[in-house]
């Protein structure tokens, strides 16, 4: 990746797409599907901005808010569809999580469902990794993901430090 600002400009276009309006459209499965599909390319973008060294370490460290609500009941391949029956969503956690985290959560999940407010507006996520559907599912608010796109689009590093760690035989990278 050699110019970030592109990148960039598509995570505003994203997370202004995400935005309470007035009167939003009514549901329709490809409505849900699509704004889906745009959360997660979105902060699949932020992680892959990370990785290539176009985000400051504070940005990739900053904690966003996200809720949890335990499992109930064993999830597998064939009821991992059924949240209300696995996960107790009346009882959440509130905690603060960094973007690799965040976007692992879509990224390795088979389980994704947008949800809507009262207002008929998308307002966020469920979604948990293979690996944490176990445990627990993870709300994401569309305000938190608004908030990762933003702070992810407004973050141009101007300096990088690399010092060589002998444990890792690589370079620990850190940028401002």
């Amino acid at each position: 990746m050699i110019e970030s600002r592109y990148w960039k400009s598509d995570l505003v276009k994203y997370a202004n797409s995400f935005k309470p309006v007035a009167k939003p459209a009514y549901y329709s499965e490809k409505k849900q599907v699509n704004f889906e599909k745009d959360v997660i390319l979105s902060l699949f973008m932020v992680r892959k901005l990370g990785e290539s060294l176009k985000l400051s370490s504070k940005t990739l460290k900053s904690g966003f808010t996200v809720f949890s609500s335990l499992s109930i009941k064993q999830v597998h391949n064939m009821n991992f569809y059924d949240i209300d029956g696995l996960y107790d969503l009346q009882t959440e956690t509130k905690y603060s999580k960094n973007v690799q985290f965040i976007s692992n959560q879509l990224i390795h999940g088979r389980a994704v469902y947008a949800y809507r407010d009262s207002s008929r507006n998308w307002a966020g996520i469920y979604t948990c990794s293979d690996f944490e559907r176990d445990k627990r599912i993870y709300r994401i608010p569309v305000s938190t993901i608004i908030d990762i796109l933003e702070t992810a689009a407004n973050d141009y590093p101007t300096k990088i430090d690399y010092i060589y760690c002998s444990k890792k035989q690589d370079y620990i990278v850190t940028t401002n």
